[in-house]
């Protein structure tokens, strides 16, 4: 067995990914292990997900309905899903 282990340019690189959900599970645990013993990374870790709850917060009714509708319905037609 291979233990995964994250340094800080690797977990800096590796945010998103982690956010989303992205990494396998024992790749989610060395991360996580690398964030509870990196003071630093956790800040930015942080800060970054601060940063984008505010956006999210901010930015939910930015988007005119116009645009919305269409892109909605973009998401509908097969050809954009693949099928």
């Amino acid at each position: 067995m291979t233990t995964i282990s994250y340094d800080c340019q690797a977990v800096l690189k590796s945010l998103d990914a982690y956010r989303n959900g992205e990494l396998t599970s024992a790749e989610t645990e060395a991360f996580a292990a690398h964030l509870a013993a990196c003071r630093h990374c956790l800040c930015v870790e942080q800060h970054e997900q601060a940063l984008l709850e505010r956006l999210r917060a901010t930015c939910r009714d930015c988007c005119p309905e116009a645009l919305r509708q269409r892109i909605l319905t973009l998401c509908d037609d097969p050809k954009c899903r693949g099928d």
